[in-house]
């Protein structure tokens, strides 16, 4: 998906998570184009959601520790921080709200993950 397409859609998944009828208490933004995660966390601001974003050079597994311990209960995740999705998600008993912002449909594998809810681009629509 093209960066300028990503950063219309950030206003969009935040209006989502802001609207829903349980409002997150923690939104965790695991993106690797800085631009977007700057528009999430500024969206996210402005709709009145606490969250935060990857520190750049933090290990994988520490982050995921860390996440898995917090009130985090809204990741938006792009592909290159599934790693980090996949720890959070098995240490991560409480459900959570999981938006996969570059896939047009659920992978196969959110089924085995049956405690959290996944979203991706179709849920735009």
């Amino acid at each position: 998906m093209q960066k300028c397409q990503q950063i219309r859609q950030a206003a969009s998944w935040i209006e989502l998570l802001s609207t829903m009828k349980a409002r997150p208490k923690l939104v965790g933004i695991l993106q690797s184009s800085p631009p977007l995660a700057k528009q999430l966390l500024t969206y996210c601001h402005v709709k009145g959601l606490s969250s935060f974003g990857k520190a750049n050079r933090i290990n994988t597994q520490l982050m995921a520790e860390t996440i898995a311990a917090s009130a985090c209960d809204s990741l938006i995740c792009d592909r290159e921080h599934y790693e980090t999705l996949f720890h959070v998600l098995h240490h991560h008993p409480q459900k959570m709200t999981v938006i996969l912002n570059q896939e047009i449909k659920l992978p196969d594998w959110c089924c085995q993950f049956h405690n959290h809810n996944f979203l991706c681009q179709q849920d735009l629509d």
